[in-house]
């Protein structure tokens, strides 16, 4: 399947790219890259979709994608304090970067690896995010030939944390634009931002497809069926809410799009295996855990 392609190009005398981006909200299409991707949410809270996924995200989430990975990360402009209320660090490197031998020794054997695991996203849980952090910070801070020991680190360090996979599926899309598809997910983004529903015909429509010929399109782009994929994006925002605030349950379902507690919660404890009760004093013991260490 076709995603917007990016193409990512290293300053003079430089191997691979850091990009430091402040704004209101981070927002970007549908894309791929046939580089790696490591990417560090300083502050700000959205959806992230990786390959087949798609989950809440807020400040200290980590992340490692493999090349040609499709991702995509959304706030809202509703959520946004300020200008400079989304912060993002973000590495971009070629699989080779450092060339192909290197990454064939024995001492790399780990790093390799998990480059190989990350064809379907990679997710660092906290404690792992916190001990890899400052060394990512250093990296930006960096020149010349420190600034490539200090990514080479950087890897081995995250090649010996705990993490766990995000798609389910490895996508091997075409490295071609489809800007049709970014027209479809900026609309239904726009629409659940907007409280409002989001009708198979309208998004067909946006597509210039038939319902029917649109239903194929969209599943072959996302490997999700549109109605799939509408839920899990509510479902995600709903989770983030819980996970940051104390806000009434009933309160952020209907503010999630969906029009009834039951629904709402079935949906819920179908995705994430748990009640949203549940999941949210989850969240709860972890702070707790925290405040007593």
């Amino acid at each position: 399947m076709k995603f917007h392609f990016e193409t990512i190009l290293p300053g003079p005398g430089e191997s691979f790219v850091t990009e430091e981006m402040v704004a209101p909200t981070l927002d970007c299409v549908y894309h791929i890259h046939p580089e790696c991707e490591l990417t560090w949410i300083e502050s700000g809270f959205g959806s992230r979709f990786i390959g087949d996924s798609i989950e809440p995200f807020s400040a200290g989430d980590l992340v490692l994608i493999g090349g040609s990975v499709p991702h995509h990360y959304l706030t809202l402009e509703s959520d946004s304090t300020g200008p400079e209320w989304s912060r993002t660090r973000v590495v971009k490197f070629a699989p080779a970067f450092c060339g192909r031998t290197l990454l064939e020794l024995p001492e790399f054997e780990a790093v390799a690896r998990m480059l190989q695991e990350a064809a379907r996203g990679l997710h660092f849980p906290e404690e792992s995010a916190r001990e890899a952090v400052p060394l990512l910070q250093n990296l930006f801070r960096e020149h010349g030939a420190r600034r490539l020991l200090t990514l080479l680190e950087l890897l081995e360090r995250l090649s010996r944390l705990p993490r766990r996979p995000l798609s389910g599926t490895v996508i091997e899309p075409e490295a071609a634009p489809d800007e049709r598809l970014n027209r479809v997910l900026q609309l239904i983004h726009r629409r659940l931002a907007q409280g409002r529903p989001i009708p198979l015909a309208e998004a067909a429509a946006e597509a210039c497809l038939t319902p029917t010929a649109f239903s194929r399109y969209f599943r072959r782009a996302t490997r999700k069926r549109f109605i799939d994929y509408v839920t899990e994006l509510k479902l995600s925002r709903a989770a983030g809410e819980l996970a940051r605030s104390d806000r009434p349950i009933v309160e952020i379902a209907f503010e999630s799009g969906f029009s009834n507690l039951s629904n709402f919660n079935r949906q819920f404890q179908n995705s994430r295996k748990m009640t949203p009760r549940a999941y949210r004093n989850s969240f709860r013991r972890i702070d707790l855990h925290h405040a007593d260490s």
